[in-house]
């Protein structure tokens, strides 16, 4: 048997009775035992938690692995790593390139290769076969493999017939199929958003219609078919506008966010810095702006790390030939503060109860007799992202060597009290 004891956290779950007070949280075989002002227990681990904030553990929707295929990029033992000192317990992870996850034994492969790590590896499974957007993959047989979402990736589905029948096909599952509205035929050789600074700088832009006029065929073919529809990686004012207007129409829409486009904008590539180079990319401030305001009143519901962990031979190139992505899952709730500075209620939603619901996973909450599943942080400890504490093998991280605002303290997962080492090295 184990237990932990956190001693004087401040509760922020609308979901707990606790909500909003400062307590003690006791622990034993994984489960919340007792909760209240000075518990009169010991425990194995104990843990000071004043000044700091306790949520149910974060989730991350959309993570990618180069295992298997491309461990040197990154393994699932390093993206594990590095989520969980981003503050996450579970991460819903595309994996492997070699082969590709589009199969029900790949899926298998990365739930037992996952087994043992400091979070959840939740696998995501590839739309289509071969990630191409041409042919549904088997989609059934993947979630009885245990796939909890699908994905392909950068690989964007343009056709229109083929978005219905997946429609049609899994409008029966709980498992949903995460869309990527990007119209690459609207960018043909893209690589920032197209405006100003692309113009200054000689590149070829990717305009916000590009995104947005996919968005609207997804979105029109969930309301003519009443099928629920779940889209990733917004980033443009236009996107936030057809989102809201769907919502207010009764379309079963949820989105989410990447976390580095809450942060930055266009103007951060003027120094041709691979690390900037993302997909979706970094735009406006305009749009930044709209996508923070679609954040707080609830038509974003989520915020993603959109983490693609790339190595030195793909970033230390020419801005033209770097390969896109950013590793991003280890400062997701440093993006959030530094871009906006969210109160703790956003936070809490925005990586905790939106992405479960976007996903259709089960709530969790921080009660008496429920799992033991959380994220503790401080939202005004600063820290310095210095190389050694880096667990992501990607080189492509944009604030490392920073001063950031919001430390992860540690997490609980599965019972485990799993301490973030920048805590223990800053506090």
């Amino acid at each position: 048997m184990t237990s932990i004891l956190i001693r004087s956290a401040q509760i922020i779950d609308p979901d707990s009775v606790y909500h909003g007070k400062q307590t003690d949280i006791y622990i034993k075989d994984g489960i919340i035992e007792s909760m209240g002002s000075d518990l009169g227990v010991s425990a194995d681990t104990e843990i000071n938690a004043s000044g700091q904030i306790a949520n149910t553990g974060w989730l991350d929707i959309l993570s990618y692995c180069g295992e298997p295929g491309e461990e040197w990029k990154e393994d699932l033992k390093s993206l594990s790593a590095a989520a969980q000192a981003g503050g996450f317990t579970h991460v819903a992870v595309l994996a492997g390139n070699h082969p590709l996850p589009d199969h029900a034994a790949a899926i298998s492969s990365i739930r037992k290769s996952g087994e043992d790590l400091p979070v959840h590896i939740l696998p995501l499974g590839n739309i289509t076969r071969d990630a191409k957007g041409q042919e549904m993959a088997e989609l059934n047989d993947m979630v009885k493999a245990g796939a909890i979402g699908f994905s392909d990736g950068d690989n964007a589905i343009s056709d229109t017939g083929l978005i219905s029948r997946l429609m049609e096909y899994t409008s029966g599952f709980k498992t949903p199929i995460l869309y990527f509205p990007y119209d690459k035929k609207l960018a043909p050789g893209g690589r920032m958003h197209e405006g100003v600074v692309s113009t200054s700088l000689g590149l070829k832009g990717m305009p916000s219609v590009s995104e947005s006029a996919a968005l609207e065929r997804i979105l029109q073919i969930a309301a003519w078919l009443k099928a629920p529809v779940r889209v990733v990686r917004v980033s443009s004012a236009e996107t936030v506008d057809a989102i809201r207007k769907a919502k207010a129409a009764g379309t079963d829409v949820k989105a989410a966010v990447p976390a580095l486009n809450l942060l930055f904008t266009d103007e951060h590539l003027e120094t041709f810095n691979e690390n900037h180079k993302v997909l979706p990319p970094y735009r406006t401030e305009k749009d930044r702006t709209a996508l923070w305001q679609g954040l707080s009143d609830g038509t974003i519901d989520a915020v993603m790390s959109n983490h693609h962990a790339q190595d030195i031979e793909n970033k230390a190139v020419e801005f033209e030939y770097a390969g896109w992505g950013a590793s991003s899952v280890q400062t997701v709730l440093q993006a959030m503060t530094g871009g906006g500075r969210p109160d703790l209620n956003l936070i809490a939603s925005a990586l905790s109860s939106g992405p479960r619901k976007l996903m259709g996973l089960p709530k969790v909450s921080l009660n008496i007799g429920q799992p033991a599943d959380i994220t503790l942080y401080s939202p005004t400890a600063e820290w310095v992202f210095e190389p050694s504490l880096n667990y992501s093998k990607g080189v492509n991280q944009p604030l490392l060597g920073k001063t950031l605002k919001g430390l992860v303290m540690g997490t609980v997962k599965a019972g485990v009290w799993f301490v973030n080492r920048a805590a223990v090295k800053n506090i």
